[in-house]
């Protein structure tokens, strides 16, 4: 209500005198405001108040303004139409911008005032005491009779729109606004004034503005449902929208699974196909291999026995060759020994028969005993021709002997000189050893030999500048000589002059001490050419000794090379066996490795097949994973979907089941209304002016064709959710259909798991092929690393033989180095001593001289010393 339009001040609440804290409450509604006392209490204020003629007047023009407020309202009602939730209400007024629809009303109030009234709030944020406080002040307030009073004027009739246009409310002062009911409640003066009643006018305009406002009450309730029915549309529209959208998104799914099901399979089908071909083949090529590597391996086995029976026979028939001549060498010793025994039986037989002749001839030469000188004579010539016989008997059967010894003793060379010949090699190798070793000391003592000749040469040739440097001296000295001479000659010629004497021994003094220090040094050169002359000597005695030495040397080297060179000889042909042997042993070795690295690369080949079909195995079985997975994804996805797109379905139905309920009830409630209104409005109709009943015929004929295309949108909204329905029905019998396609599939994908298995129970063959060509290969492997092993076996004992060889050179040679160091080295220290001896003997035997005075040694005097210490001033 509005306090301005009763004459009150709108300030009148105490609850807003200070407390801007409390949220604003700008207008109260009738239908806000539950229980019918309000609408009863304006009534009866309302039919109490005496109006004007001039504001009866005003009201018929008001009346007559209504279609022209009506329409523009409608207008401006499409304009600020907005979909919001359903159940929250807001009020939303026409601003009165016009000033002629207000020409009974004053735009100011006393006491109040109606600006910035269009600014509302909502229900819940009003309060109830202004209610109440009205209530109590129209209850209170008393009749007046005041000219002039201001009634209420036929203001606009405010429409109100339920849409949700939330509105900001302006900090202003709180005040009321005229509701439905009272909006033509006259304002009540505060003073006390007297009411005259009209009753005849009050009634008309009573019964006119009832009627009126149920119209409008009617006509905004229509309103309102044609609002919420365009939004339920609007809701139903939006929610049909995105259900064919996922409906839409749902069938080109199913259609890209469809698609992508095809295409797998043609993939499928195509590995299928693929893997056949690849795994005939590989089986071909395997098959191919295998015969190749049986064939080569049968081929090798044959070339290895073939060579080896080779050997073996070569070996065999020398063996044989050797058995047979040395059958042949018993056979002819065996013939030779039966035939030299058959000679020493003869010649024993003939000596037995020598014997008993001869004895025979003795007993008879017993009997003819008679003739002693004749048969003495006989029997001398007998016995000398016996004895000749049994001399060569005895020859014959010696040289037998001999003969006999010889040939034992050239079979046991032969049968030595095979075992010599076995022994021979490491019999050269040990002689080129020492050899070697020999020759190196040989070439240290050279070496040596020639270190010592050039000190020597270098000890000459000090020694002859030494020489020469005594001779230089010693003519020197001779010239000094001379002049002392010559000196003396000069004193003895001058023994006048007395003044030159003095001089002259001053000059002589000097003179005479050169002299003595000359020979002092002459001495010393003399002794020190001696110590060279004897070095000198001692050294060419070393030399003629060292160059008897080299020549022995020489001798020994010269025999030595040629027992190098024969053991040169000796070992170049066991480096040609060696050689020979070695080049077999490389032959066979690569043709071991030729045959181990084919039967590696035709392993790698089998290995790099197997790994390649274990590869696409793996593919498939991944892609038959990944398959399972997607069909899995699609099913589960298809369901969720499929309940997704039923409970979607089921609430639209739902919804539309409820909204058309709704609907229908409204659809009765608002039908009867309009019967009451209509048979309300007939009876009016006769009392109402011609003005009023054309205005309320037109409205009626609003009301009846905006009632009846209402439920002809309805009808057409649940025709098109029945199709609707009956669409989604249809796409859950293709989905069902998609689903039963996809088990189809998946029983597809089963087979196909089964050829899988048998594909790995041919690699399982494959792989047990693979392990026995890997056991082949280890066999050929095993006889490469004992062939190799037994190669570096000679090669190493080889090595060490040269490493023990190497190693006992370099320690013969340092130990005759360092003994050729030492022996220097003491010779050197030696010498050196010696020549500080001689120098110690020689300086105190010069010093003896100088101090006490030569001694005469000729006659065995020895040289005395004597020692001068420095006497300390």
């Amino acid at each position: 209500m509005d306090l301005d339009a009763l004459g009150l001040n709108s300030t009148f609440e105490s609850t807003e005198l200070e407390g801007s804290y409390e949220p604003p409450a700008d207008r109260i509604d009738t239908s806000d405001i539950e229980g019918p006392e309000d609408f009863t209490m304006n009534m009866t204020y309302w039919m109490t108040a005496d109006l004007p003629l001039a504001q009866i007047k005003s009201r018929k023009e008001a009346n007559a303004r209504k279609l022209e407020a009506r329409t523009q309202h409608r207008q401006d009602q499409n304009e600020t139409q907005d979909n919001t939730a359903e159940g929250d209400q807001v009020i939303v007024e026409d601003s009165a911008s016009n000033p002629k629809d207000y020409t009974a009303s004053p735009t100011v109030r006393a006491n109040g005032t109606t600006a910035d009234r269009e600014y509302s709030t909502p229900a819940s944020d009003r309060s109830m005491e202004n209610d109440e406080k009205v209530r109590s002040f129209l209850s209170a307030l008393p009749d007046t009779d005041m000219e002039g009073a201001l009634t209420g004027t036929p203001l606009l009739v405010h429409k109100q729109s339920f849409l949700q246009v939330p509105r900001s409310s302006p900090p202003k002062t709180r005040s009321l606004q005229a509701t439905v009911e009272d909006y033509d409640t006259p304002r009540k003066p505060t003073q006390e004034t007297v009411i005259h009643h009209n009753t005849s006018a009050v009634i008309d305009t009573i019964e006119q503005d009832a009627l009126s406002t149920q119209v409008a009450e009617m006509q905004s309730r229509l309103e309102q449902q044609e609002i919420t029915a365009t939004t339920r549309i609007t809701q139903l529209e939006t929610i049909l929208s995105y259900t064919r959208t996922e409906l839409e998104g749902a069938r080109t799914d199913n259609y890209r699974h469809q698609d992508s099901v095809t295409r797998l399979e043609k993939s499928m089908n195509q590995q299928r196909v693929d893997y056949e071909a690849a795994r005939s083949s590989m089986e071909a090529q395997l098959k191919t291999q295998e015969d190749a590597l049986g064939a080569k391996m049968r081929e090798f086995g044959e070339e290895m026995s073939l060579q080896n029976l080779a050997k073996l026979q070569s070996q065999k028939e020398d063996f044989e060759q050797q058995l047979r001549l040395q059958a042949e060498s018993k056979q002819l010793v065996d013939a030779e020994l039966e035939a030299r025994g058959q000679t020493l039986e003869k010649v024993q037989a003939d000596l037995a028969q020598l014997r008993e002749s001869h004895e025979r001839g003795v007993q008879e030469k017993g009997v003819d005993h008679l003739e002693p000188s004749q048969h003495e004579e006989s029997v001398s010539k007998e016995q000398i021709e016996l004895t000749k016989q049994l001399s060569l008997v005895q020859a014959r059967a010696d040289s037998l002997n001999a003969q006999l010894e010889k040939t034992t003793t050239e079979a046991k060379a032969a049968r030595e000189n095979v075992q010599k010949n076995l022994a021979m090699h490491t019999v050269v190798e040990a002689k080129s050893l020492n050899q070697a070793v020999r020759i190196s000391d040989l070439e240290g003592q050279l070496q040596a030999a020639r270190f010592e000749l050039e000190c020597a040469q270098a000890d000459v040739a000090a020694k002859q500048q030494l020489f020469q440097s005594n001779l230089a001296l010693n003519s020197r000295i001779r010239l000094l000589q001379t002049e002392l001479d010559t000196a003396r000659i000069s004193l003895n010629s001058k023994d006048q002059k007395s003044h030159q004497s003095a001089d002259l021994e001053v000059h002589l003094k000097p003179l005479q001490a050169q002299l003595e220090s000359a020979r002092t040094n002459l001495e010393a050169k003399d002794q020190d050419l001696l110590r060279h002359i004897e070095s000198q000597e001692q050294l060419e005695h070393r030399l003629h000794t060292s160059q008897g030495r080299i020549d022995g040397l020489e001798a020994t080297i010269q025999s030595l090379r040629k027992q190098l060179a024969e053991a040169h000889r000796d070992s170049a042909r066991l480096r040609a066996d060696v050689e020979r042997l070695e080049r077999d042993l490389e032959e066979s070795y690569d043709r071991l490795q030729g045959s181990h690295a084919e039967a590696n690369q035709r392993v790698a080949d089998i290995e790099k097949k197997v790994s390649k079909l274990k590869e696409s195995k793996l593919e498939s079985e991944k892609k038959v994973k990944e398959l399972q997975a997607q069909r899995e994804d699609l099913t589960e996805g298809h369901e969720a979907m499929m309940e997704d797109v039923r409970d979607k379905a089921e609430d639209a139905v739902r919804k539309a089941g409820a909204l058309l309920e709704q609907e229908r009830r409204e659809k009765k409630r608002v039908l009867r209304d309009l019967k009451n209104i209509k048979e309300e409005v007939e009876k009016l109709r006769t009392e109402s002016t011609q003005k009023v009943v054309e205005d309320d015929t037109s409205d009626e004929d609003d009301s009846t064709s905006v009632s009846t295309a209402e439920p002809n949108a309805k009808d057409t909204e649940i025709s098109n959710l029945r199709d609707i329905v009956r669409k989604q029905v249809a796409e859950m019998k293709t989905l069902r259909s998609g689903t039963t396609a996809l088990g189809k599939e998946n029983k597809k994908l089963k087979a196909t798991s089964d050829s899988h298995s048998d594909f790995k129970d041919t690699v399982t063959a494959l792989e047990s092929q693979l392990s026995v060509l890997r056991d082949e290969n280890s066999t050929l492997q095993s006889r490469l690393e004992a062939q190799q092993s037994d190669f570096e076996a000679v090669n190493k004992a080889m090595d060490e033989k040269l490493a023990s060889m190497l190693s006992k050179l370099m320690k013969e040679r340092a130990k005759t180095v360092v003994g050729k160091r030492d022996g220097q080295w003491v010779e050197t220290v030696g010498k050196v001593q010696t020549e500080k001896e001689l120098l110690g003997k020689v300086l105190l035997r010069q010093w003896g001289r100088e101090e006490v005075g030569v001694a005469e040694e000729k006659l065995g005097e020895r040289q005395q010393y004597a020692y001068q210490y420095v006497k300390r001033s």
